[in-house]
């Protein structure tokens, strides 16, 4: 069967395991490469107005490349009158190019210029009305002048219909949805969407645009406006600010004492603009609490899952004698208008967290093991955290994954992130499938409840060239597709050329902490491989520790010895601690191997600790 304009992803599979996904896009227009980018080609052959590549009439779509800080020129015959549609698809399609398009006249003035479409994400789109007759200049550049490797992009131009702005943003699982894509109104149907799906694409039928996001809940709906009806929780409102300097006004009825979240999700869809700031009050108008407009985070320790910084979210707890509040949505800089929409979800629950996974697949060799690092997110909830995998089969073994009460890697206004890790080992003689793993991370409530968090994996990811730890780096962390609704897809590969193994000799008790003694083992396949003499450890999740004095046997090449210490800033716990070392070898070629974990518990340094060793 034909299919439908958008992007697909593709990955590749062989014995060595499968790569990372990479999305193949299917359009509507003629297809052509631009010169510069054919095998051979010299580079910055169109780099200006006099030597830029002629196009065809429109519609077409032309594939071009950016090597490094240059900008691609074509010339574009049109007539007085004549209107046309350019627009760039990069990030979009997995580029990590950040375009910019201008649309020059015939003595070099720009007579269009658009860098982020409304919907595009970092995208471009302009829609010219021709003059006059003559030549006119098409630039493609990226917005830094960066150096990207994955450098390609999309130039679409024709005449056509496509998504303006898109209310309400997202929809219920199970539920058959109106919205509106500007002039144009469509039905989405959700009834058959599955659990793990966050999102799906929407369109205006026919066109040749690529579709854009739409986003799926679980919680009962409403859309604004709500008049006087009551609203109960949990409730997902569905909002618009149509004018500038529009505040919206939500009354909640709740007991007292009672525990809530808000969270609003716009500028993380893609399809808004809004940078929202919520605002709770009681009856008599006291603030009691506002999230929004906090300094951004100097970093964040995960791969952000967002186009942006992220939305707003708030946990408070009503105090006792309030029995309403008032919950306000305007935008951090007053704006307002058709692309700035919203979605408000409101939970009764304090305590929650989200688990994210680092990686979009992991290639498990048979007889080893891998690991696979794990974000969790907490929002609210600060007690220990186990990782698990739901749908484990025969045959893999799935160790670590404790997450440490409390111990934040990283703190931001919104969330305090934790570490967790998982190692998964194939049993010797074990045949492992491909396959999904279902990771979620499992914890118990005060009153003894437990949660389930499904973690959410980022169903790929392409590296993006420039700063992504300070400042407003939204444009340079990577690109991710959560919207696959992936989870940790594990493939099995072939042996690696040893295995490693991390055992505890001794600890001695110091009057500041603990000094603990770990002795590493490589078990080659080759007894001729050359082994390294160190290896990397971590105790995940621990606080001011280190590794100290390693030394390599002096008989013995395969095996050695470190030391790791902590100190009264460690916290007493639990925790998972396993090795790492690479193996050289030959031509080039290097394999990374992980150990199987064990556990470490850590003791309270106390005023009577005394001098000594213990196993």
């Amino acid at each position: 069967a034909d299919l439908a304009v958008g992007v697909y992803p593709i990955r590749v599979v062989t014995a060595d395991g499968i790569s990372n996904v990479q999305l193949f896009t299917v359009g509507a227009f003629p297809e052509f490469t631009e010169d510069e980018s054919r095998p051979g080609a010299l580079p910055n052959t169109n780099d200006t107005t006099e030597t830029a590549q002629p196009l065809p009439p429109p519609p077409f779509t032309l594939n071009g490349t950016l090597r490094g800080p240059e900008r691609d020129m074509f010339r574009l015959s049109a007539k007085a009158g004549d209107k046309r549609v350019i627009e760039v698809e990069a990030r979009r399609c997995g580029s990590a190019i950040d375009p910019m398009l201008e649309i020059l006249d015939a003595h070099g003035k720009a007579i269009a210029r658009n860098e982020d479409a409304p919907l595009l994400g970092l995208d471009a789109r302009v829609e010219v009305a021709f003059p006059r007759d003559g030549d006119y200049y098409v630039v493609v550049r990226d917005s830094r002048f960066s150096v990207q490797t994955a450098n390609f992009y999309r130039l679409k131009v024709g005449s056509y219909s496509y998504p303006r702005d898109v209310f309400p943003l997202g929809g219920r699982r199970g539920e058959l949805v109106e919205t509106s894509l500007g002039p144009e109104k469509i039905k989405v149907d959700l009834r058959n969407a599955s659990a793990n799906v966050r999102q799906v694409f929407v369109n205006v039928p026919g066109s040749p645009a690529l579709p854009v996001p739409f986003a799926v809940g679980d919680d009962p709906e409403v859309t604004t406006p709500v008049g006087d009806a009551p609203i109960s929780v949990p409730v997902t409102i569905n909002a618009r600010l149509a004018d500038a300097g529009q505040v919206d006004r939500y009354a909640l009825p709740v007991p007292p004492s009672r525990a809530l979240t808000f969270r609003v999700q716009a500028r993380e869809l893609g399809t808004s603009k809004l940078m929202a700031v919520i605002t709770v009050r009681d009856e008599k108008g006291n603030v009691l609490g506002r999230s929004g407009d906090e300094p951004l985070a100097d970093d964040l320790y995960n791969v952000n899952q967002s186009r942006t910084a992220g939305d707003p979210i708030l946990r408070l707890q009503t105090p006792p004698g309030v029995n309403q509040v008032t919950v306000t949505v305007e935008d951090l800089a007053l704006r307002g208008g058709p692309n700035y929409a919203y979605r408000l979800n409101v939970q009764p629950v304090a305590q929650d967290f989200r688990v994210t996974l680092n990686a979009p697949f992991v290639n498990v060799p048979a007889g080893g093991s891998v690991a696979v690092p794990v974000t969790v997110q907490r929002q609210g909830f600060e007690d220990d955290i186990q990782l698990r995998v739901a749908n484990a089969p025969n045959g893999l073994r799935v160790e670590g994954g404790y997450v440490v009460a409390g111990l934040p890697v990283k703190e931001t206004p919104q969330n305090r992130n934790s570490r967790g890790v998982l190692i998964l080992t194939v049993e010797p003689g074990a045949t492992l499938e491909s396959l999904d793993l279902s990771v979620e991370g499992v914890a118990k409530l005060p009153d003894g409840s437990m949660i389930v968090r499904k973690a959410e994996g980022p169903g790929m990811i392409v590296n993006v060239a420039g700063a992504n730890e300070q400042g407003a780096v939204d444009r340079q962390r990577s690109l991710t597709a959560p919207w696959m609704g992936l989870q940790l897809v594990a493939a099995p590969t072939k042996p690696r050329a040893a295995t490693l193994e991390v055992t505890m000799v001794e600890r001695t008790r110091m009057a500041e902490g603990d000094q603990i003694k770990f002795r590493w083992k490589w078990i080659p396949r080759d007894a001729a491989q050359v082994l390294p003499k160190s290896v990397s450890a971590e105790m995940v999740g621990s606080a001011d520790v280190r590794v100290i004095d390693m030394q390599a046997d002096v008989k013995d090449s395969s095996t050695g010895t470190f030391l790791m210490t902590t100190t009264k800033l460690t916290r007493p716990s639990k925790y998972d601690m396993y090795i790492t070392g690479r193996l050289n070898l030959g031509g080039g070629e290097q394999e990374d191997i992980v150990s199987r974990p064990i556990t470490v518990k850590v003791d309270e340094v106390g005023a009577a600790n005394a001098t000594g060793s213990r196993p």
